[in-house]
């Protein structure tokens, strides 16, 4: 994640020491990292959206871990310390415990957030989740309200989650909204932009799309590189705009590291005093840390590198603690993922910003090229701006 409002407008939002604090796995080779962990509780969903990294549906997976072994997993990641846990899905609302298992890593110190579509969220649920003591849930808006519902397949679902969106700020629960941008919805970013403030939302996240689950079949509908450029520089253009309103909305870019390397170079052109300073404090992000810094586990228990890579198990809970297979990275992946950058593209290695990106997002490079090494189509910078200069340019000279 890239907090635009905190490097651009200086805006702190108390997160700040675990964001900027991942590259002690790089000083000290034999540190484990202790990753945010993304927990899909369940593969049922009520909605079918068309970009879902889980491929959820109507049903349960089969064999999906019980009670008892869900309440196992909390145990192993309160005494692991991890820094928080994700309950996410499918949608973590349609699995009948969830409120018990919400409250029993709260018991075990787990800090905890819920990341749903929101619509079950009448006042009931609402209530449930703040006797619980949750503190922050994150919740989908794909676009206004004809845009969202034909996107996630249910006529109503934009109603059901702005209502929803009310119920957890009117209880204390901080909410982030999750917009995902593509060719299909980027014209209703601004609208987004405009329904955080009227709902006194505290965090909006822009996802790049993600070649994950359904969202593989959605290559063809991406942005372009320029339609990213632009959508990154309205995005900058919002924050300062909000920061200078006075609407205490923290904004963030997530899944595509050149964002990072953007947010530099323009920081070097309009304010070269702060770049050194945001640079240093990217680099302290490693950039992106699948693998390290954030991990994932499914439904049935599988471990995963992030919650884009179902496709590829690193181990699974009911054979081996998650401890254990973090810890020892065993895994082919794990370990080349703790220790990438000899394993990138040239183009990555070549890179002046490759300590703020490390490589971009492994999944989308899979997808797109088919080598889980290869280069992530999601850059948007040209080889002027990352520094690399040609044979034929330097022959010239």
């Amino acid at each position: 994640m890239l907090s635009v409002s905190n490097l651009l407008c200086d805006v702190e939002a108390g997160n700040e020491k675990l964001r900027y604090g991942h590259r002690t796995i790089d000083a000290d080779p034999h540190a484990v990292p202790r990753p945010v962990v993304v927990w899909a509780l369940t593969k049922a969903c009520n909605l079918r959206c068309v970009h879902c990294y889980a491929s959820a549906g109507a049903q349960p997976a089969p064999n999906e871990l019980c009670h008892s072994e869900a309440l196992a997993l909390i145990d192993d990641l309160a005494r692991f310390k991890v820094p928080a846990v994700l309950m996410s899905g499918g949608e973590p609302l349609m699995r009948p415990d969830v409120i018990p298992l919400i409250g029993y890593a709260r018991y075990r110190g787990l800090a905890c957030t819920l990341s749903t579509n929101g619509t079950l969220i009448d006042d009931p649920m609402a209530d449930s989740l703040a006797d619980v003591g949750l503190k922050y849930v994150g919740l989908s808006l794909d676009g206004a309200a004809a845009t969202h519902d034909k996107l996630r397949g249910a006529q109503g679902a934009f109603e059901r989650s702005v209502a929803a969106i009310d119920r957890c700020v009117q209880r204390g629960i901080k909410v982030g909204v999750r917009f995902t941008a593509h060719a299909l919805n980027i014209a209703d970013m601004d609208g987004i932009f405009d329904l955080c403030a009227r709902h006194h939302v505290n965090r909006l996240c822009i996802y790049h799309l993600a070649y994950s689950g359904r969202g593989e079949g959605m290559q063809r509908v991406d942005l372009t590189a320029e339609q990213t450029r632009q959508m990154v520089d309205k995005i900058f253009a919002k924050c300062r705009e909000f920061h200078s309103a006075g609407i205490p909305l923290e904004i963030l870019t997530v899944d595509n590291h050149a964002d990072a390397a953007y947010l530099l170079m323009q920081m070097e052109k309009t304010a070269p005093d702060r770049a050194a300073a945001i640079h240093q404090r990217l680099a302290g992000t490693g950039g992106n840390r699948s693998g390290c810094n954030i991990a994932a586990i499914d439904p049935v228990g599988n471990v995963h590198y992030d919650q884009f890579s179902w496709h590829y198990n690193c181990g699974n809970v009911r054979e081996e603690p998650f401890s254990e297979i973090w810890s020892s990275a065993r895994n082919e992946r794990l370990a080349i993922l703790r220790h990438r950058r000899p394993h990138l593209p040239d183009r990555c290695q070549q890179c002046r910003f490759l300590d703020v990106c490390n490589g971009n997002l492994r999944t989308r490079a899979e997808a797109a090229t088919g080598d889980w090494l290869g280069f992530d189509p999601g850059c948007y910078l040209t080889d002027a701006e990352i520094g690399i200069r040609h044979l034929e340019c330097l022959q010239n000279h």
